[in-house]
């Protein structure tokens, strides 16, 4: 299995989930030029899309997806949101898994400024892969992953530095910190989920830290961090990278 990014920031994420036979994409806020270009043009292979939210650099482009024949599976608010889904789009309700080809993707609650999910995608190949963005904390601690996907958008004192010499207004250091999930939050979670599995290198093969923000990150910083927090292989979900994903081998 392999992760592909396609784009990862505010200016619009999408990734791709590729089997070799199937391809999952993950979230439509780019456009499907893109998308082909990056899955090299298998999109006979697409067998859905999940988007987490309705906000634009999650979901701008669903209705591209759909009117190209690509099945969008998603929450309820965003359904209401996108009024022309061509007849494509499934409502998924949290804790219930559905199966797209050969994944099966159950939805959790997450907490953003809308509706927000949260998913796990199981996949034969990769095992479980919890896949969260755009919240500023997971409600449930979840043991058992294989892969994690998930973001941290800002540091703290990288954050408070930019509100002090005036790089942002305290209003959208607000704002981030009750939308996103920074670098302390999500290492604190995931040595949750880790403990809670016992030794962390008998269950996660990788972590991959998505949606960094362009002003208040480190990417190669944040990337250390968390492979030293926890001995496992760390990456950064940057345009163009291709992350191996194995449940069996590290």
């Amino acid at each position: 299995m392999k992760l592909i990014t396609i784009n990862s920031n505010s200016s619009g994420n999408a990734y791709a989930l590729d089997s070799g036979s199937e391809i999952l994409l993950l979230e439509a806020g780019c456009r499907m030029p893109d998308v082909k270009r990056a899955i090299n043009y298998r999109y006979p292979d697409i067998v859905g899309c999940i988007v987490t939210h309705r906000h634009g650099d999650h979901a701008k482009f669903a209705t591209e997806y759909a009117r190209f024949g690509v099945q969008v599976y998603g929450n309820k608010d965003l359904a209401d949101n996108k009024q022309f889904l061509y007849g494509k789009y499934t409502v998924c309700r949290d804790g219930i898994t559905t199966k797209i080809g050969s994944f099966s993707v159950c939805p959790f609650a997450n907490f953003h400024d809308v509706p927000i999910f949260g998913y796990l995608i199981h996949h034969p190949q990769m095992g479980t892969m919890l896949f969260s963005t755009d919240s500023y904390k997971i409600g449930s601690t979840i043991t058992g992953i294989n892969h994690f996907l998930i973001e941290a958008n800002y540091e703290d004192s990288i954050l408070k530095e930019n509100v002090r010499n005036g790089s942002i207004s305290k209003a959208q250091s607000d704002r981030i910190m009750l939308s996103h999930m920074s670098l302390n939050y999500c290492i604190r979670y995931l040595r949750d989920c880790l403990a809670g599995s016992g030794s962390p290198a008998s269950t996660t093969r990788t972590i991959t830290l998505c949606h960094l923000s362009e002003r208040n990150s480190d990417p190669e910083l944040f990337r250390s961090t968390v492979a030293a927090a926890f001995g496992i292989p760390a990456y950064i979900a940057q345009r163009g990278a291709i992350i191996e994903l194995n449940k069996d081998v590290l």
